[in-house]
């Protein structure tokens, strides 16, 4: 074998690496919008981004290894790579990831209601002495009125 078929076999398994590495990332991605629900402009914004990044990055690596000859077996590699990697590795891999994630999603989580908890109590019971002091007022308003409704009724009867 020449040097020159050795160095294709080599950028061919480059390829292959690059596409798994770019669907592991974009499953990252993925796992990120399951945890923290997003607005669907905002994932669409997330996508463009990716990839554009994406096709940087492989433009990159084409410029880098391949000194920018493009040739259909990177890109054919690149497929192959995602293929191979969404059968084998990236399954058991996502599973890890967010569960490792979620940890201190659950954490926060947990931790707002507690305090928000201590909030609404206190708004809940700032509002009741509120309402107990305006039925007090009211109580008190006609218990003036109504002990001097009955004094005067009392008054005409004698």
């Amino acid at each position: 074998m020449s040097s020159y078929i050795k160095y294709e076999a080599i950028l061919f398994l480059l390829s292959i690496g690059t596409g798994a590495f770019l669907l592991l990332i974009y499953d990252f991605l993925i796992i990120l919008r399951k945890i923290i629900p997003h607005h669907p402009i905002i994932s669409a914004c997330e996508d463009l981004l990716y990839w554009t990044a994406a096709g940087v990055f492989l433009f990159s690596v084409i410029y880098r290894f391949n000194q920018g000859i493009l040739r259909c077996f990177f890109f054919l590699g690149c497929m192959l790579g995602a293929w191979i990697c969404s059968t084998t590795l990236a399954p058991p891999l996502k599973k890890a990831v967010e569960t490792v994630l979620r940890i201190p999603v659950i954490f926060v989580k947990f931790s707002t209601k507690r305090l928000l908890f201590f909030l609404k109590r206190c708004n809940i019971f700032v509002c009741y002495l509120r309402n107990m002091h305006k039925k007090t007022k009211k109580l008190k308003g006609l218990n003036g009125k109504r002990s001097s409704r009955i004094e005067e009724i009392k008054k005409t009867k004698k």
